[in-house]
């Protein structure tokens, strides 16, 4: 009988402990299996928290320290090219609107730091690069006050990626595409006011030269000679020796319209491709202009304003010949936004081979869908891959390396965890209440961001970061407390 006593008091001792820890916020180590390393951001309500790493073996240390208390700073992967050669590192923005951006090295290796930049420099599909061999970086600092006129500008900064260290700046730059002999610019200059009358396509060698390829102005009315017209919006793109210049503008009437020409790389001919009018306008801080080059060069998928929301687009499929056919005519794709939250560099993602788009619509009742398309070359049709109902969302979608595209989607009181690869199915990982999702460089490790029931509180919902791997083993590696600290997700390995 004593034993049995003794037995039960061990056992509630333990279950006391293991509730302490979980209520505490202690890491929860023995009971994954999956090994990782992980970058997250912890913070609070009442606190912007650090940026730390977490790993299963119980070690962990701050690599960035918020000042105490809360000042709209935060911690988020730039943009969608954020992955150094081999997953080596990863690029990270801390700071409120203006802020650090640092490699921070998975090797364990010193950090390279990128300088201070606004924070719109990681919140378009485009607005960081590293060049297609990982040997350079890019990235577009843009000006706070360009979010209050009719296009957006920045200094596009150029670094080598190896030891961070600058090589030039571009002021002016509205968009730029880089290449490993390269980059490829697009700047607007204003008028006496304030009218992006002018806009210079220019092309920057890794040797340190510098050229001017033609200099563009806006289409204006036949018919209205007075009427003031500017650039507000851009994407460039090249294919062999062409350049290839999306660009949106509006006049004073109120009349909009995008252009597409091409330019000669070797003597700065422009030729008219396509011409047309989008459905919404254009707004600074809303990524609704895009090119995005298909994988046989012979053509593009062009986004362009589709009038829903500001950071809402149309698709097009256009040849390098000018023939423009509809993509899901009809939908409405979400964009990226500065500004919200939600929508900073993480829509319309691309595969990392290039193949493949990601993409999510909405209705005008906030349900969503998940699409991928192939790019392989101009004219495929997309695949739905999740669909929402009411109340429901996709809260992100993460490609890995090895082009497989994970994804949680739900609602707040129950989602799923899963994956897809092109032309294929979409399987479940796991059904939990995620919200947050961060992938391995080689697909092989999710970290995810969970809502889980305070126990002492019905609807007072805390958080987690658990763990999974693709040999099906889960496991939480830090249970958040009733100080409601939120633990994101921004790299693993």
């Amino acid at each position: 009988m004593k034993k049995s006593v003794l037995s039960v008091m061990i056992l509630l001792t333990l279950l006391a402990a293991l509730v302490f820890s979980a209520m505490t916020g202690h890491r929860v180590l023995s009971q994954t299996p999956v090994e990782a390393w992980v970058i997250a951001w912890e913070f609070t309500p009442s606190d912007d928290g650090q940026v730390e790493t977490l790993t299963t073996s119980g070690e962990s240390e701050v690599l960035v320290d918020f000042p105490p208390g809360q000042f709209a700073n935060e911690a988020k992967v730039c943009g969608q090219d954020s992955w150094a050669k081999d997953g080596s590192s990863v690029a990270i923005y801390t700071g409120a609107e203006e802020g650090n951006l640092t490699l921070f090295s998975l090797d364990g290796k010193t950090p390279v730091t990128l300088g201070k930049t606004h924070r719109m420099a990681c919140a378009g599909p485009t607005t960081f690069q590293f060049s297609p061999m990982r040997e350079w970086i890019g990235y577009i600092n843009y000006k706070g006050e360009s979010l209050n006129r009719d296009f957006p500008y920045g200094d596009l900064a150029l670094f080598k990626a190896a030891d961070g260290s600058l090589q030039t700046t571009f002021d002016w730059t509205t968009a730029f595409a880089l290449y490993d002999d390269g980059a490829l610019m697009l700047r607007f200059y204003p008028d006496g006011k304030g009218n992006a009358t002018e806009a210079d396509l220019d092309w920057w060698s890794t040797s340190g030269q510098q050229r001017n390829l033609t200099t563009l102005e806006p289409v204006y009315p036949p018919d209205k000679p007075d009427v003031e017209c500017g650039f507000t919006s851009g994407a460039v793109a090249r294919i062999d020796n062409t350049a290839y210049v999306l660009t949106g503008q509006k006049c004073e009437t109120g009349a909009t319209n995008w252009r597409l020409v091409s330019v000669a790389l070797d003597r700065g001919a422009v030729t008219e491709i396509a011409t047309g009018v989008p459905r919404g306008g254009f707004f600074s801080g809303n990524f609704t202009t895009q090119l995005i080059p298909t994988a046989d060069e012979g053509g593009f998928l062009m986004a362009v304003p589709s009038g829903l929301a500001r950071n809402t687009v149309q698709l097009w499929w256009i040849t390098v010949n000018g023939a423009v056919t509809p993509v899901l005519e009809g939908h409405h794709v979400i964009a990226d936004r500065f500004g919200e939250r939600l929508s900073e560099g993480r829509h319309m993602m691309v595969a990392p081979d290039g193949k493949t788009l990601a993409f999510v619509t909405s209705t005008a009742n906030q349900e969503q869908t998940l699409w991928l398309l192939d790019l392989s070359k101009p004219g495929g049709t997309p695949v739905a891959v999740e669909e929402m109902g009411v109340n429901q969302r996709i809260f992100q979608y993460v490609w890995a390396a090895n082009n497989t595209l994970y994804f949680a989607a739900g609602s707040v009181e129950a989602s799923s965890l899963k994956s897809v690869r092109p032309g294929e199915s979409a399987q479940r990982i796991a059904r939990g209440r995620f919200f947050r999702v961060a992938v391995s460089y080689k697909g092989d490790k999710i970290a995810t961001a969970e809502w889980y029931a305070n126990p002492e509180s019905v609807g007072d919902d805390l958080f987690k970061l658990t763990l999974f791997d693709t040999r099906g083993n889960t496991g939480i590696l830090k249970q958040g407390d009733k100080t409601h600290n939120q633990i994101i997700p921004l790299a693993i390995k």
